[in-house]
């Protein structure tokens, strides 16, 4: 009988294991200003999403502010989401640079 071949891709995970116990209680307190800015941030991505359609048939071409804009919303947002889904020990910082 042959042995399977490995699997393609390998993942290695490094990370404290332990959890203290007061963070579940706060984290989500913690993460409420980053939840109300990304939801805010999402309402002016789909609102520009919609004006870079108009833009994109009438000039053949995706602006370059609004794809950096909704590109470093959605970093931001995940950014958000990971803290919140306890992926991530870091605070996320009020800023959509990369």
């Amino acid at each position: 009988m042959s042995m399977p071949a490995p699997y393609p891709l390998q993942l290695e995970l490094h990370a404290n294991r332990h959890i203290t116990r007061w963070r579940p209680l706060v984290q989500w307190l913690l993460a409420i200003p980053h939840l109300m800015i990304a939801y805010a941030l999402r309402f002016l991505r789909q609102a520009l999403t919609l004006i870079s359609f108009f833009t994109v048939l009438v000039t053949g071409e995706y602006p370059e502010g609004i794809r950096g804009f909704g590109v470093s919303a959605y970093r931001y947002a995940l950014r958000v989401e990971a803290y919140v889904g306890f992926l991530t020990d870091r605070y996320p910082p009020f800023s959509l640079a990369a």
